[in-house]
């Protein structure tokens, strides 16, 4: 069985850039999916009246944005964490660590590694978690666009 959510969402991009004809987008729109949301996104593409105009493009580029947040299966996708959270997530911590090893006459500077290495700790972490649930850039679908050349 084909991936649904890549059906979906070429169906939906070839009839926005004119690659398919009415018959094509026909036999999309009439045949059910197996999962739900894509079903949803399916039937809301065959409801958008023909010939296309502005209203219509504008409720299918919609329609085609929400197929390409799905999986395969049909679920969300993970949001990804931004590295900036993770920084300043781990400074804070880092803070936190500095603060307590604090020593009145030292000198702010001292001991600035307690603020520094568990910055680039929560980046690491983020970056981690991205990576491991795919999402952000390390989605293959982002990956597979800049070997073709996005930037």
């Amino acid at each position: 069985m084909r991936d649904e959510r890549e059906l979906v969402v070429e169906a939906i991009r070839a009839f926005l850039d004119g690659s398919s004809d009415q018959w094509d987008w026909g036999v999309f729109t009439s045949s059910p999916l197996r999962s739900a949301r894509l079903n949803d996104i399916r039937r809301r593409a065959g409801s958008v009246n023909l010939p296309l105009d502005a209203r219509g493009e504008a409720m299918l580029r919609t329609l085609l944005d929400d197929a390409e947040q799905l999986t395969a299966d049909g679920r969300p996708k993970s949001k990804a964490w931004r590295m900036e959270s993770g920084a300043l997530g781990g400074a804070l911590l880092g803070a936190l660590l500095w603060w307590n090893a604090y020593l009145p006459g030292a000198g702010l500077f001292r001991n600035l590694h307690l603020i520094i290495l568990p910055a680039a700790m929560g980046v690491i972490i983020v970056a981690l978690r991205n990576r491991q649930r795919q999402v952000g850039y390390f989605d293959p679908e982002v990956i597979a666009e800049n070997k073709r050349g996005r930037v």
